[in-house]
């Protein structure tokens, strides 16, 4: 679909067996990032649950959002690994639609915290689904300091949703609800 500000999206929906829908996006080209988060999008609406419930982690209201021109770690997992033992960051900038999966951004968080080592998750193109994905993510993070990055937007706090799922506000693209889904 086509985002308000001209950029393309590509939307998934999952559907569970008891016909609870889940949704993600990408604004890249990588569609496994758009159907891992609609699969856990589906997961945490069906059990009537936010996503950092149903992940363990706790609800803090807020994240900082806050500027950074410094690159993102790239998707590499050994490479990073290598990095954090030979303690080359204190930081890491995760982008989490590059990496992938929910479930790599969980294992990069559980080292980091290994190694006491903040973590920030880049919304690489400020769009307001990537800031509440983001924000939902760092939920689920052990922590109080993590961040998201952001470079195309003013600095602020984004509230982290407690509704059921990943708390994404779809309705905030029109052609959301235009969309024709196939079942």
């Amino acid at each position: 679909m086509r985002v308000a500000s001209g950029q393309e999206a590509l939307v998934a929906r999952v559907l569970l067996k008891d016909g609870t829908a889940g949704y993600g996006f990408t604004l890249n080209e990588d569609a496994a990032v758009a159907r891992d988060m609609a699969a856990w999008d589906a997961f945490a609406r069906g059990k009537g649950v936010a996503l950092h419930s149903l992940l363990g982690g706790s609800y803090r209201g807020k994240v900082k959002c806050v500027k950074d021109e410094l690159p993102a770690i790239p998707p590499d997992w050994t490479a990073l690994r290598k990095d954090i033992l030979a303690g080359k960051h204190d930081l890491l900038r995760i982008d989490p639609f590059a990496w992938g999966s929910l479930e790599m951004v969980q294992t990069i968080a559980a080292v980091a915290a290994a190694f006491d080592l903040s973590i920030a998750l880049l919304a690489p193109n400020g769009h307001p689904w990537e800031l509440q994905y983001c924000a939902a993510l760092a939920a689920t993070l052990k922590g109080e300091d993590t961040r998201i990055i952001v470079r195309k937007i003013e600095e602020k706090e984004i509230t982290i949703s407690g509704e059921a799922g990943l708390g994404i506000l779809w309705s905030s693209e029109p052609a959301f609800s235009k969309i024709q889904w196939q079942s």
